[in-house]
């Protein structure tokens, strides 16, 4: 009875259906910027969840993998399935590389057949990669393919020398892949929820604009109008420009090129990016800027934001000066 008793004890601490415990990131993960979820939040309801496991019997845990087989199986058969979740990383492959400017890409991942990645306006996925001594690595991105798109998506990127991240991406190639999970966000677009719609955005934070610029111009019910101001430091550094221009061909849509590092006399000579009717500012985007072309601060308005940390801090410093207090959405 004794070794019955010990083989039980041993089926009992049997950990094979057990999976690996999350790695906990380390505080420089943490791009500091409010995104929602952090990389921290990601890590603690992980972990939160391997617990519930690892406190389950063997038996337990073998039905709970069963479930989430059946259950992915389902989502997967249905009509409405779609190609990510929230609740753990799923792998796509690279299936095209575009260069935009020197250091911005665009990736477009392969879905699975008749899948569509699932998300709603204002919303934006996890990716996550590891480094070669196994770290992972997550940060957030919004795709700037239809939503409605099937079979593929696609996102913006930008590279940075010596950036742990860009590093990585540097590697892809067509066929590499990479693992997303998703949809996450705070601000869900609502159809005419709002008379207007501000914009301020710099660099690669024009994604999340490009995606509810296109919601709003493409639906006909939408009597939204939105404006946007997006700062770069030269004409050739405007990305999405292409997108830009057809959006500028709706009644409701406007947009003012705020170029840093560029004047007059050289933008004649060098159009880059900029066509002729183009809406240009010559200078960084400032409180007078905001002031100028967003709109008035009320409850039928509000002010979108997305660009790097100290772009973010400034315009939200110059809306509380125009008087705009909370009326504003930082992605």
């Amino acid at each position: 009875m004794a070794e019955d008793v010990t083989t039980h004890d041993r089926d009992e601490e049997d950990l094979s259906y057990l999976p690996e415990p999350p790695e906990e990131p380390l505080p420089s993960d943490c791009c500091g910027t409010g995104c929602s979820p952090c990389v921290l939040d990601i890590y603690h309801q992980e972990l939160q969840e391997w617990l519930r496991v690892k406190s389950m019997t063997p038996r337990e845990r073998a039905e709970w993998r069963k479930s989430k087989l059946k259950l992915r199986e389902e989502v997967d058969d249905s009509d409405t399935a779609v190609a990510l979740s929230p609740s753990e990383y799923r792998t796509f492959a690279v299936e095209r590389i575009v260069k935009l400017t020197a250091d911005s890409f665009v990736f477009t991942f392969t879905l699975p057949p008749g899948l569509k990645l699932g998300l709603r306006a204002g919303q934006h996925a996890v990716l996550r990669v590891h480094e070669p001594n196994g770290h992972p690595l997550t940060r957030q991105y919004t795709p700037i393919s239809p939503l409605d798109q099937r079979n593929s998506f696609a996102v913006l990127i930008k590279l940075y020398e010596g950036g742990r991240m860009s590093e990585q991406v540097r590697r892809w190639q067509v066929s590499s892949t990479a693992e997303w999970r998703g949809p996450f966000g705070d601000f869900i677009y609502t159809p005419n929820k709002y008379n207007r719609i501000g914009m301020l955005a710099c660099g690669t934070g024009i994604a999340p604009m490009i995606q509810i610029i296109r919601t709003v111009v493409e639906n006909d019910e939408e009597n939204t109008f939105l404006h946007l101001v997006y700062g770069c430091r030269s004409q050739d550094d405007v990305l999405m420009k292409k997108e830009l221009d057809k959006f500028s061909s709706y009644w409701n849509f406007t947009v003012l090129y705020a170029l840093s590092k560029t004047t007059q006399q050289s933008l004649e000579e060098t159009p880059g990016m900029v066509r002729y009717g183009d809406k240009v500012h010559f200078g960084r985007i400032d409180s007078d800027v905001v002031r100028k072309e967003m709109p008035g601060p009320c409850e039928r308005n509000i002010v979108l934001i997305c660009g790097t940390k100290s772009f973010d801090k400034d315009m939200i410093n110059y809306l509380g000066k125009a008087g705009y207090a909370k009326m504003y959405f930082k992605f």
